[in-house]
């Protein structure tokens, strides 16, 4: 079987009005307009730079839904958001905070399940689609890793022995928090949940995989948010799991050569905020305007 044939690509005749825009939004450069102004798909060496990047921007972009591929019809296809939805975003990336206390509850799996799905379209480099999900979704399982890694880091915490980005001074106001913010755990903030995003990291896309993970790990985070979770995004407990608890980080079963830099806590907030907060980072937006270049 030729790769086109596993693509299971399909035009309905009937409804393509010839407009090439499938064509011209082929990632791949495997689609052509036929005899019949219809687009097909000549055959290619392999999925990726060589053929088909398996990005479905055939189906999505053509407006009379005349295309399936990989066996997913456009009507199946979740519609566009309108464009209203914009303001929207903006007050969901305005208003979120990093959430240092949580209810000591497991959020319903449905929600879980919606954001997950939702995933699935997070982008990637070359539409690799490699980047890999472990969620801990039960609070118990989350306490067992905790248990695990804090006293490991307590214990190498009492010789003055601390992951590279700590020092005394770090570790003594991350447990001077403990008594307020982060609610007696410096270490998971007590979030019920964690997510992590990882990847094989090696050869010369290694920096890719590590950029693919932290996009997924902030497209996570911001959908939570969505759903009405709280969030922190934390590099310290990916250093204590990896530098001084790999017994907690074998517990996680992921690879040693995958990349894991950033664990998301999430859960149900314990203290609601009321509002956004007002920051005034103008100056760090750089602009190249008209004005600039006279």
């Amino acid at each position: 079987m030729g790769m086109e044939q596993k693509t299971h690509f399909k035009v309905d005749k009937s409804k393509c009005i010839s407009c090439g825009k499938c064509v011209n939004t082929c990632s791949g450069m495997v689609l052509s307009l036929g005899k019949e102004g219809c687009p097909q798909m000549r055959d290619f060496e392999r999925f990726g730079w060589r053929g088909c990047w398996r990005c479905q921007h055939c189906l999505a972009v053509c407006p009379t839904g005349a295309i399936s591929i990989f066996d997913k019809e456009p009507e199946n296809s979740l519609p566009l958001p309108p464009s209203e939805m914009g303001g929207y975003m903006e007050q969901l990336v305005m208003s979120r905070r990093s959430c240092r206390r949580y209810l000591d509850k497991n959020v319903e799996p449905q929600t879980i399940d919606r954001i997950l799905n939702a995933m699935q379209a997070a982008p990637t480099g070359g539409n690799s689609s490699s980047v890999e999900y472990t969620v801990i979704d039960d609070k118990n399982r989350v306490k067992e890793i905790w248990q695990l890694a804090y006293s490991k880091m307590e214990s190498a915490a009492r010789k003055h022995i601390y992951t590279s980005s700590f020092s005394d001074f770090y570790y003594d106001k991350m447990k001077q928090s403990e008594k307020t913010v982060r609610k007696d755990d410096l270490l998971f903030c007590g979030a019920p949940h964690l997510f992590i995003a990882h990847e094989k990291c090696s050869g010369k896309w290694a920096e890719d995989s590590k950029v693919n993970c932290n996009i997924a790990t902030a497209y996570f985070e911001l959908l939570a948010n969505a759903f009405g979770l709280g969030t922190i995004i934390m590099s310290y407990p990916a250093d204590v799991l990896i530098e001084l608890a790999p017994e907690a980080k074998k517990m996680l079963h992921i690879p040693p050569d995958h990349y894991m830099k950033l664990i998301v806590g999430f859960g149900y907030p314990e203290i609601p905020y009321a509002r956004g907060v007002q920051k005034d980072r103008k100056a760090k937006i750089h602009r190249y305007s008209e004005q600039e270049r006279s």
